[in-house]
């Protein structure tokens, strides 16, 4: 394993025309500067830093938590499932569909309303989940290798306190 990915330096163009590694300084600093920018960036570390960790075993961020969440909460149906981990609906339906037809989830019909369903995770997508668990592990300690253990304690604080400021408030954390 070789790690998280790492931001790129994009070349711009001092003053004189001189070529220097963008910081955030310069032309595009408004942009680099921005929290979504640097959200949407942080974001596409680590969703490159799970693929390339679990780039074998075939599954995605959304299909890790869709599992993880299956082996937490057994038998639930898709909406509840989407809710637990924070997809909507669409999206909720393409992960299960692709769980479901590479048999690491099924679905169960629920006794009390057919036109129900309750999916849980197959031995074999537990198995998967059990892998891409330490390799997502490795590859979570290798980018949050950048910060010092305080550092690394008060950026999770931080993400979770603006999670938890976007979530509706009757909805679980």
């Amino acid at each position: 394993m070789t790690g998280p990915a790492k931001p790129r330096r994009r070349k711009s163009r001092d003053a004189d025309g001189q070529g220097s590694l963008e910081t955030g300084e310069g032309e595009l600093h408004d942009l680099y500067s921005t929290p979504e920018f640097l959200i949407r960036r942080a974001h596409q570390i680590a969703s490159a830093a799970f693929a390339e960790a679990c780039a074998d075993l075939e599954i995605t961020p959304s299909q890790y938590a869709a599992l993880f969440a299956l082996r937490q909460h057994a038998n639930i149906g898709q909406n509840e499932l989407g809710r637990l981990v924070s997809l909507d609906r669409s999206t909720t339906s393409l992960v299960v569909k692709s769980l479901r037809e590479r048999g690491l989830v099924v679905a169960r019909s629920n006794p009390a309303d057919q036109r129900k369903s309750f999916l849980e995770a197959t031995d074999k997508g537990r198995l998967l989940l059990s892998m891409a668990e330490q390799r997502g592990a490795r590859a979570s300690q290798a980018m949050m290798s950048v910060f010092d253990q305080q550092q690394a304690t008060e950026f999770l604080k931080m993400l979770r306190m603006l999670d938890g400021s976007l979530r509706p408030s009757d909805e679980e954390p």
